[in-house]
């Protein structure tokens, strides 16, 4: 009995020595391509090993031509993971850039297969960007070609995608182009250009590659799609701006201005003081009349006084000058 157990135990670990590396092989070669399956699809590309520890994840997708630098660890290989910590970015506006010795640089003399160039050491190799989805035949719109002036011209075209501007050179050995999109319709700061509601039923194509600010923009909008296509996305019209309504609120009372120094004094209502009136403008003054011996030489105030009786105080004193006059005229006479 314990001879069979033993001889079972050593069957089991056996057994689990030979299957472990198997195992460990069969781990190693899905656990990439899980993590790779996890990369979001903004961020999914062709990554290629262009140096050391440094990859360069290719897209082509609707955004435009545009590679992704980033940083791997020293031993990675095709089927690792490729989301490291981003180094650069290349695209229609930033076509170079210079990594750890290493010179890149998008080309897209032709549009339709753009590359990556990357130069080190007197050495230069080209690495092509993945091909760009097109829509079928029938549903891209004719192309409506526009001349922006300043030797330069932009293809308008219309898919399920949304509008699409091509800027290039008129000449055909000028290699410059500029792309906008539904997703990316601003262009770049050297020449004003953009798609007006990208996202609306009637997109509009707006440029101003010369001239002041005084000069006004061009228009142009985009041929419509073929009969039958539809739009791969929701309509969104782009809402203005709303503008600012009328103030409701009452205007409020200017202050009037003081009058001039020069205008002429209204007349005075006030009355000149007269013999008349004084007794009227002194009523409620309080008069201090002596007593005793003092009185009989105390004179009446005038507050106390009107013409009536200084008219008879006066008459008073004629009658009693007159009566004294005549006593002493009879007194001389009866002397006489």
């Amino acid at each position: 009995m314990r001879t069979a157990l033993r001889a079972s135990l050593a069957t089991a670990v056996l057994a689990g020595a030979l299957l472990a590396p198997v195992a460990g092989t069969a781990y190693a070669a899905t656990a990439p391509q899980a993590a790779a399956a996890t990369v979001p699809a903004r961020y999914a590309g062709t990554p290629v090993l262009i140096d050391t520890g440094v990859v360069a994840v290719l897209r082509n997708a609707s955004e435009g031509p545009e590679v992704w630098i980033r940083a791997v660890s020293a031993d990675w290989k095709p089927g690792d993971d490729y989301m490291g910590r981003t180094l650069a970015t290349l695209d229609g506006e930033h076509p170079k850039a210079s990594v750890s010795g290493l010179e890149l640089r998008l080309v897209k003399e032709d549009p339709r297969h753009p590359s990556l160039t990357v130069a080190k050491g007197g050495t230069t190799r080209s690495y092509p960007l993945p091909q760009a989805p097109t829509a079928p035949a029938d549903c891209v719109s004719r192309t409506e070609q526009v001349d922006l002036g300043a030797g330069l011209q932009a293809d308008l075209t219309m898919s399920p995608k949304g509008p699409k501007v091509v800027m290039h050179g008129s000449d055909p050995a000028d290699t410059w182009t500029r792309t906008l999109t539904r997703t990316h319709p601003k262009g770049a700061s050297d020449y004003f250009s953009r798609i007006n509601n990208p996202s609306g039923a009637k997109p509009v194509f707006e440029w101003k590659t010369q001239g002041g600010d005084d000069v006004p923009s061009g228009f142009a909008d985009f041929p419509a799609l073929p009969k039958g296509c539809t739009l791969d996305y929701q309509v969104t019209e782009e809402t203005p701006a709303p503008k600012p309504e009328p103030s409701t609120a009452e205007p409020q009372p200017s202050t009037p201005k003081p009058e001039s120094s020069t205008a002429e004094p209204e007349p005075s209502t006030a009355k000149p003081v007269t013999a008349t009136n004084v007794s009227a403008q002194t009523v409620g003054q309080t008069t201090v009349v002596p007593q005793g011996s003092v009185a009989a030489g105390a004179e009446i105030a005038s507050e106390d006084t009107d013409n009536s009786i200084t008219v008879a105080a006066g008459a008073g004193l004629l009658a009693v000058f007159a009566a004294l006059g005549a006593t002493v005229l009879r007194r001389r006479r009866s002397h006489s």
